[in-house]
């Protein structure tokens, strides 16, 4: 009889030991749960980010090209038209390019806003344009803060 009690009290300590690791397991998987959850949410901010910072480039190298697309032409009428004067809109895609195109004697300064989404591109270009000749020189084109 003192056997049975024995291995029934053996029995009992072994359940209540396996209940005991039970618990234990239940802890580290919701632990380990718990930070391979972060580090994903964490990897969802970092690639949202990423993302929105490539798109503005993007968006800023268009406007780059627009407004000088917007000089060019620019250039190309003068060309055409040596007392071309005025305020024009360049249209590329869905990007655009805002030109006026000022006189002061035979020196033309033309300046062209490059938009594209959000961002925007400045450039101001001077040129000489000679009544006699026809020849159209630039002479500086240079990027400046939008205001």
């Amino acid at each position: 009889m003192r056997e049975q009690e024995n291995n029934l009290l053996k029995k009992s300590i072994k359940r209540a030991n396996q209940k005991r690791s039970g618990q234990a397991t239940l802890s580290f998987i919701l632990l380990v749960s718990g930070l391979v959850l972060e580090i994903a949410i964490a990897g969802t901010f970092v690639t949202y980010f990423s993302s929105i910072s490539a798109l503005g480039e993007r968006l800023s190298a268009r406007a780059f090209t627009v407004a000088s697309s917007g000089i060019r032409d620019a250039q190309m009428r003068l060309t055409r038209s040596k007392n071309f004067t005025g305020q024009f809109t360049l249209q590329l895609g869905s990007d655009s390019a805002i030109v006026n195109i000022a006189r002061t004697s035979n020196i033309y300064t033309v300046t062209s806003v490059g938009v594209a989404g959000t961002r925007q591109r400045k450039f101001v270009a001077t040129i000489v344009v000679d009544q006699v000749s026809g020849a159209v020189v630039t002479q500086a084109i240079t990027e400046q803060a939008v205001q």
